[in-house]
């Protein structure tokens, strides 16, 4: 009885799960209901995911499912990345169990598939290795999201995505077995299965490879690769049909672009992709070439060979002072060159980011915002001839601030991956010249926190003196 009056007070909006004030139903869901809320602690909007196990489940059963939950949410609330939804929180209130994550407003891919909602196929391509590198991220620290499927990436207003369910997919796909009708399993997560997670072995990060190979299947035509009339024959499908390749489906998707995907749905996993990481970079490779076509004009080439420019550039900067003239005519060769309007923002902050920028004409300011702060910090004006992004070429890391066009400018985008597989030999020689800076400026800073805390250690010896010296004073009085 505690479990149907809270519910009917949540749905009512008049209930508090913990400390969370629930404002909203957001949705319903195969594990029970997602609810937007309040942290009244730290005054935080957030979503709240309540876990409903189902009758059938004995008690033995519902605490290992549980004990498995709070596991893999604990691992998975490690995640710091800005494509993943953060998980803040789990417990339990009275018989509910549940989880707190961001609350993340935008578009479920799900939705933008079944809405037939028209992107080019460069901007789906996009938000296919963003997927890819984000789970790179995951798998890197030891997480496999095993339910990868469109209506777990929420796609934002600015095309950035968002992965949702880390850490709970495991509990999910065990809770659908037992729950779920017939019909609703062959509609839902078993289209994206990798055929080892059908054949019962363990999962590792290709199953979440596959599973991202059938979304973007679907994403760039409509359909998914493995459809049928019932389950047994899915399942079947899934483990031994090739579905069919996705440019004969769809006449509009190159060949090559049509290889990668495919090479991501082998059922074989010694002929899919080993990272997916190695999935994100063939990616780059093609949005790369669509960029280049798109973005490349005359008035661009000159700065190729203005030998004045080069020039600069090995004057200015020290991770490019020992190159070659070849060598960085080859580098702004396979580079891509993009003109930008006064405003246009080039890079935003929090986002993940594979490139380093030059300006080839025009300027460009960084920018911060502040939490608390409605204006905009400039931390630098930069004109033609500079840098900016380096950071981000060496690690794929969050960007630490934004790029903004301060005039009309033209830059040229420094690509890691492309550089990296066309001229891996220029790449190792810049890795190591920005290592070098970077472990410079890591050494400068340890120095200066050092010379702090001798001052503060000087300081609290001075400040013992003195209260010994005032409770003397105190005692002879």
């Amino acid at each position: 009885m505690k479990r149907i009056n809270l519910l009917y007070n949540i749905t009512m909006g008049i209930s508090n799960i913990g400390r969370y004030q629930i404002s909203n139903l957001l949705g319903r869901g195969g594990m029970g209901v997602v609810y937007k809320g309040t942290d009244t602690i730290i005054d935080r909007v957030v979503a709240i995911k309540t876990i409903v196990l189902g009758k059938s489940i004995s008690a033995v059963k519902e605490k290992e499912l549980l004990d498995l939950f709070y596991r893999e949410v604990k691992i998975a609330g490690r995640l710091n990345h800005p494509n993943i939804a953060t998980i803040f929180d789990a417990g339990q209130h009275y018989d509910i169990h549940y989880f707190v994550m961001e609350y993340v407003e935008g578009v479920p891919l799900k939705k933008v598939i079944h809405d037939e909602i028209e992107l080019p196929p460069v901007e789906k391509v996009k938000i296919i290795a963003s997927i890819a590198t984000s789970l790179h991220y995951a798998h890197q620290r030891g997480v496999i999201h095993r339910d990868i499927k469109p209506a777990n990436i929420m796609i934002l207003d600015d095309m950035q995505i968002k992965i949702m369910d880390f850490g709970i997919a495991l509990l999910s796909s065990a809770s659908d077995t037992i729950s779920r009708t017939f019909k609703d399993r062959i509609m839902g997560t078993p289209s994206y299965m990798s055929p080892e997670q059908i054949a019962g072995k363990e999962v590792d990060r290709q199953t979440d490879i596959f599973s991202l190979g059938a979304v973007a299947y679907e994403f760039l035509t409509n359909k998914k690769p493995f459809t049928a009339s019932n389950m047994t024959d899915l399942f079947k499908n899934i483990r031994f049909s090739d579905p069919t390749p996705i440019h004969v489906v769809n006449p509009d998707i190159p060949k090559n672009l049509s290889d990668t995907i495919m090479k991501a749905l082998e059922k074989n996993k010694e002929d899919r992709y080993l990272t997916a990481s190695e999935f994100s970079d063939d990616l780059e490779v093609f949005i790369s070439l669509s960029e280049n076509r798109k973005h490349i004009s005359e008035d661009t080439r000159e700065y190729i060979h203005n030998r004045e420019f080069l020039q600069s550039l090995k004057q200015k900067y020290t991770f490019f002072s020992d190159f070659s003239f070849e060598e960085l005519n080859k580098i702004f060769k396979i580079s891509t060159k993009h003109a930008y309007k006064e405003g246009d923002v080039i890079f935003k902050e929090g986002t993940v980011g594979k490139k380093m920028y030059i300006i080839l004409s025009g300027k460009v300011k960084i920018i911060k915002y502040f939490e608390g702060h409605n204006e905009e910090s400039i931390l630098n004006h930069l004109q033609t001839g500079n840098c900016f992004g380096e950071m981000a070429f060496m690690e794929s890391a969050p960007r630490f601030a934004s790029a903004v066009a301060e005039t009309d400018c033209m830059v040229l985008a420094i690509n890691e991956v492309i550089l990296r597989k066309a001229e891996p030999g220029i790449c190792l020689k810049l890795y190591k010249n920005l290592a070098l800076i970077l472990s410079e400026k890591l050494r400068k800073s340890d120095e200066k926190n050092l010379k702090l805390f001798e001052q503060n250690k000087k300081l609290l010896v001075k400040l013992k003196k003195y209260v010994l010296v005032v409770k003397g004073s105190k005692q002879q009085n």
